[in-house]
């Protein structure tokens, strides 16, 4: 809760930074996000047997066992807390417990910057064979964050 509540403080001073169609506002944006924590606490404690605690970069997980891995807002959103090296071996482990895809949105900073060694983990990870497809989608509320990664 409190972090929420720090985020939405954070939000107030960089609100240009994004499209408020959506949310309309920061309360708007608020709103939202506490009835997401509310949600996933409620079915946390509902039904504790869906959550498995993890931490990146090494899951418990065999390999291939998702078809698809999805990673949302957390990688190259922290670009300049997390390491290059974090980030490469993080996508190699996601890589390893999918057999189909992996998807990674956004694909910048929380300033809205591309990440600045995107191109030179693409190039790492197609010299190791990958397919390797960067898509545009509708969805964008951080300006310039409307970029999806897909990887097989």
């Amino acid at each position: 809760m409190q972090d929420t509540l720090h985020a939405m403080e954070m939000m107030e001073n960089a609100k240009d930074r994004y499209r408020w169609d959506f949310y309309e506002n920061v309360q708007g944006l608020g709103k939202h996000r506490y009835q997401a924590l509310h949600d996933c606490v409620k079915d946390m404690r509902e039904r504790p047997e869906r959550y498995i605690p993890a931490m990146l970069p090494d899951l418990p997980f065999d390999d291939g066992q998702f078809d698809l891995v999805l990673s949302a807002h957390f990688l190259f959103m922290y670009g300049d807390r997390l390491s290059y090296e974090f980030h490469l071996r993080t996508i190699r482990e996601l890589l390893r417990v999918t057999s189909d895809e992996l998807r990674i949105f956004p694909l910048v900073d929380l300033t809205g910057t591309r990440y600045e060694h995107l191109d030179r983990l693409l190039a790492e990870l197609q010299s190791e064979g990958l397919e390797i497809e960067e898509h545009i989608v509708p969805y964008e509320f951080l300006r310039n964050a409307n970029s999806m990664l897909c990887i097989r």
